[in-house]
């Protein structure tokens, strides 16, 4: 185990492939993505952890049945249509920094942008990180050297921004596109998490650790569910069955975390509902009820978790006295395991060097003395739970709240220093009692940016990102600097989630700005003959897997949950 859980598996990311489906009164073709990422590591010296069974994450697959993308899709395209409530909060929640990120030629957002903006609001409105839409939060190796070109489908949540992105011809993404996403996305999770609480009965069942004749479900008996259920998200129970057994009798970590939320969840329901209830009856909830409560705890558990990332950050800091956000790493490998009130263990510093360089965590400007940046390593990969599915926790990135709130102030792309400067000493953190006024470094430094600029500062451009960091060096990430690849391409990594590592070129640039290819109209309409052509294919070979799935579908959705086997 590693980092705040030790959970994380890390997916590939070198290249992906776009496999395409279409619906009734929707022509669409998907493009493909490929991103094939090298760079040579500098000889340094390196540091040992004390730790010497720690192994790099691997990679774990994202997936997502095809017909619950398409009853996503379907729900979504209808709220989108129809200005649903849920768009039109996720819409306004969007607005400040939609108005902060810069836009083609059409005044839309392309990809880049669009995917930075939804996985920051879904992650401040909803407290998860979003797997497979890129910047993706549990993706690490974006810097080593030894990525092969593997090619892999399109994760769900990629293949609905690029459908969205169809209807606009692609040439982007509107707010209320953007805002739709972020309520598909949290659309596809919920889906999700529902077909993860059938599995968890049936398997619960499988092992008889589900009591027999309970047709309302006990307190213990839902906090048994629910730590299965959360069991599930990052195991396969077909091939680590003795694993399931062992660990419901002895809950890790996070199995722990997710009975206790449950816990508390369904306290304020009891009491909630205390005037409607039988005092005299026990306290127990339906398997619709228990269903609710899972939901309910993927929308709580990021901010019920934080306080674990709160205490490696505290600890972290107390080993930086002089305030720089950068402990050396010889210091951070002599720390010890740090155990949580049950003897688990909450985290410990064991990650390889190599491992802290790929994912951003280094600082090894001086290559003799190498150093952990605090924020990076918070913010890394290592740091999430371990998904296989859409979504996971991460630490919550404090410095996208911060931004936010620069964006809310200034209302556009860029701001004045006689805006900024006062706004920016005005901003406060956990890691501080109060307000900070600006030192004159950090002033004189902040003019030179606007200078450079034209007199404004991007909000969104690579000095600005540098300056956070050393004026928040705590809640802000260091922003690497990205080298050329050998066809001389700048390779750019963006930064404001939880992504492992943010990089721009060594030219000041907005990042989510992308050259704008220009197409010959009749290669155009040839490409999109071909997908609509390859679209065709996918539809004829989805009807049998929809039809073969209907059946299953319509016995948990009628009956409910299948007890019989566990599937």
């Amino acid at each position: 185990a590693q980092g705040t859980f030790g959970l994380c598996f890390p997916f590939s990311h070198s290249v992906q492939a776009v496999s395409m489906f279409a619906t009734m009164r929707e022509s669409v073709f998907l493009p493909c993505f490929c991103v094939a990422v090298c760079s040579a590591a500098p000889a340094l010296r390196h540091a040992q952890s004390q730790f010497d069974d720690w192994q790099a994450p691997d990679h774990s697959r994202v997936a997502a049945a095809s017909s619950t993308i398409v009853k996503v899709w379907n729900d979504g395209v209808r709220k989108l249509n129809m200005s649903d409530k849920q768009v039109i909060a996720m819409e306004s929640a969007m607005q400040a920094t939609y108005k902060a990120l810069p836009k083609n030629s059409y005044g839309l957002l392309q990809h880049n942008a669009a995917s930075y903006l939804v996985q920051k609001l879904v992650m401040q409105v909803y407290h998860y990180s979003i797997r497979g839409l890129e910047p993706d939060p549990a993706s690490a190796e974006t810097n080593l050297s030894d990525h092969s070109n593997k090619h892999q489908k399109i994760s769900a949540p990629a293949m609905l921004q690029s459908l969205l992105e169809s209807r606009n011809a692609g040439h982007g993404l509107s707010l209320r596109d953007a805002a739709s996403l972020a309520v598909m996305i949290n659309s596809l999770v919920m889906e999700h998490d529902a077909a993860l609480m059938h599995q968890a009965f049936e398997c619960l069942n499988w092992v008889k650790l589900l009591p027999e004749n309970e047709e309302e479900l006990s307190v213990p008996t839902v906090i048994k569910v629910i730590q299965a259920w959360q069991w599930l998200h990052r195991h396969d129970f077909h091939t680590d069955e003795d694993l399931f057994v062992e660990q419901m009798s002895t809950p890790v970590h996070a199995m722990y975390l997710f009975g206790n939320l449950a816990t508390e969840l369904m306290e304020a329901k009891f009491y909630y509902e205390r005037h409607s209830r039988n005092p005299f009856k026990a306290k127990t909830l339906s398997i619709a009820e228990t269903m609710q409560l899972a939901q309910q705890a993927t929308l709580e558990m990021g901010a019920w978790q934080d306080p674990d990332c709160k205490a490696m950050k505290r600890y972290l800091i107390k080993l930086n006295p002089d305030r720089t956000g950068r402990v050396p790493l010889d210091t951070v490998y002599n720390q010890p395991e740090i155990d949580d009130d049950q003897d688990e263990q909450l985290f410990r510093f064991s990650e390889s060097q190599d491992y802290l360089r790929s994912s951003g965590g280094l600082d090894e400007s001086d290559p003799s003395r190498p150093q952990v940046l605090i924020s990076n390593y918070l913010l890394g990969p290592q740091n999430c739970y371990r998904s296989n599915a859409v979504h996971t926790f991460c630490c919550l990135n404090e410095c996208d709240a911060l931004l936010t709130e620069v964006e809310s102030v200034v209302g556009g792309s860029s701001a004045k220093l006689d805006v900024l400067i006062p706004l920016l000493g005005n901003l406060t953190t956990d890691s501080m009692d109060e307000p900070q006024p600006l030192s004159t470094s950090l002033v004189e430094k902040l003019s030179s940016i606007a200078v450079h600029n034209g007199g404004e500062v991007p909000l969104h451009g690579r000095l600005f990102a540098q300056w956070l960091h050393f004026a928040f060096p705590y809640e802000c990430p260091y922003p690497h600097v990205t080298k050329k690849d050998g066809a001389g391409s700048t390779l750019t990594y963006f930064h404001g989630t939880a992504d492992a590592k943010a990089s721009w070129s060594d030219v000041e640039m907005l990042p989510f700005v992308e050259e704008e290819h220009v197409m010959l109209p009749g290669f155009r309409s040839f490409l999109r003959t071909a997908f609509m052509l390859l679209a065709l294919g996918a539809i004829g070979s989805q009807v049998s897997v929809l039809a073969r799935l209907q059946a299953h579908n319509l016995q948990h959705d009628v009956i409910g949950v299948d007890l019989e086997k566990c599937a």
